[in-house]
């Protein structure tokens, strides 16, 4: 399990990853703590990492598993509802995924350059070439869809990606006490509530999932 030093080099790539993790947590709340979930009695460890305020930040990994996520519509459906005749259809579409974070699995947010090493660096090593993954990283998937839409009906496609889930806690290290205490666990030490959701790779570096072709009644 590899630390992630907060040198001044590192926390530079880490500051857009901070802005956009706050964004949806800080709006609207009273408490100065940016680290969603902990008040004022604790170290806002969140911040912390992403501004040199800490010796060290780890990501634990607790569990993992990979499953078929939630499909989505690729492109516009094509409508054949005036036709009298068959309609072809043969397009080539690429659908882009990234890593997601999320606290307690309620608010999630793209995870960007910097914050991901965190992320990254406590996630276990793959079971085989095929599950493979980088957080922080933009994949995709692209093919050549073919169908054929019937007089009065429509049709499209949609992509389902294979996600590799992760859930564990941060790990801060502080030189000097903070708020009593030189180690602080966010949210909890054992704690499942820090969850990644990561696209599989396949081995050449595309994204692996399913495509889906449906048509319907116009």
């Amino acid at each position: 399990m590899k630390a992630l030093k907060t040198g001044r080099r590192r926390l530079a790539m880490l500051t857009p990853a901070l802005a956009l993790f706050l964004i949806p947590f800080s709006t609207g709340t009273a408490s100065a703590n940016s680290s969603p979930g902990w008040g004022d009695d604790r170290p806002d460890v969140i911040w912390d990492c992403n501004n040199d305020n800490a010796d060290s930040c780890q990501y634990r990994e607790e569990k993992a598993w990979t499953e078929l996520g939630k499909r989505r519509q690729v492109g516009n459906a094509v409508y054949n509802c005036a036709g009298s005749s068959d309609l072809g259809y043969d397009r080539i579409f690429r659908i882009d995924r990234t890593t997601e974070y999320s606290f307690s699995q309620t608010t999630s947010v793209e995870v960007k350059a910097g914050f991901s090493d965190v992320l990254e660096g406590g996630m276990s090593a793959g079971v085989s070439q095929e599950e493979t993954w980088k957080a922080g990283d933009t994949v995709s998937a692209s093919t050549t869809l073919k169908g054929t839409i019937k007089p009065g009906e429509a049709g499209g496609y949609w992509f389902a990606p294979y996600e590799r889930n992760s859930q564990g806690w941060l790990e801060v290290h502080y030189g000097e006490r903070k708020n009593g205490h030189y180690h602080w666990y966010y949210p909890g030490q054992g704690s499942t509530d820090v969850h990644i959701k990561t696209p599989v790779l396949w081995p050449d570096g595309t994204m692996k999932g399913k495509w889906f072709w449906a048509t319907w009644k116009c």
